[in-house]
C-alpha cells in the first residue's frame, strides 16, 4: 500500500523541477511501488516535461491552472497521504523521511514550516504544528493531508 502520494503541478519550470526531482530521487529509492509515488501532472507546458528519471508517473493535460492540476493528481494518487509540491519548489533531503516519522501519528494533517531561499538553495524548517497550534504559511505546499481528511 502507498503511504505517500507526491503531487506535483508542472508548467514550464523545467529546470526548478529536475532540480527538485533530483533531490527526491535517492529518498524514493526503495519507497518506490511500496511506500510513495511521485504524480507530475504537466498543465499544458510548452516545451512539455522532459522526464529524465523514468520513475514518474506522468499526465499530460490542456493548460487548465494549478488548482486543476492539482485535483488531476488527486484523481490518479492512491497514497493514504497527500503532498503538493510545486515544481519551482525545493525540498530538502530528508523531506521524505521527516514525514514517514509524522504519519504513524496519525494527523489529518501534518504542517511544517519553510525557510528562505539562500545560496544553497532552499531548506526544510521542519515544525510539526501542535494541535490548534497553526503554522503562518497558508500554502496547500506546507502540509501533507491525509486521503481520507481531504477526500476525493
Amino acid at each position: 500500500m502507498i503511504k505517500l502520494s507526491i503531487i506535483i503541478p508542472f508548467y514550464n519550470t523545467q529546470e526548478y523541477t529536475d532540480e527538485l526531482l533530483k533531490i527526491l530521487e535517492p529518498q524514493i529509492k526503495g519507497h518506490i511501488d511500496r511506500d510513495v509515488e511521485v504524480i507530475l501532472i504537466d498543465d499544458g507546458s510548452n516545451p512539455p516535461f522532459e522526464d529524465h528519471f523514468g520513475w514518474l508517473d506522468i499526465l499530460r493535460q490542456e493548460n487548465q491552472g494549478q488548482a486543476k492540476a492539482r485535483n488531476k493528481g488527486l484523481d490518479l494518487a492512491t497514497g493514504t497521504y497527500i503532498q503538493f509540491i510545486d515544481s519551482d519548489d525545493m525540498v530538502s533531503e530528508n523531506f521524505i523521511e521527516k514525514l514517514f516519522e509524522k504519519i504513524p501519528e496519525g494527523r489529518d494533517i501534518i504542517e511544517y514550516s519553510w525557510r528562505s531561499l539562500n545560496t544553497n538553495g532552499a531548506m526544510f524548517n521542519y515544525r510539526v504544528s501542535k494541535d490548534g497550534d497553526r503554522l503562518k504559511n497558508p500554502s496547500a505546499c506546507t502540509r501533507c493531508f491525509k486521503r481520507s481528511y481531504i477526500g476525493n
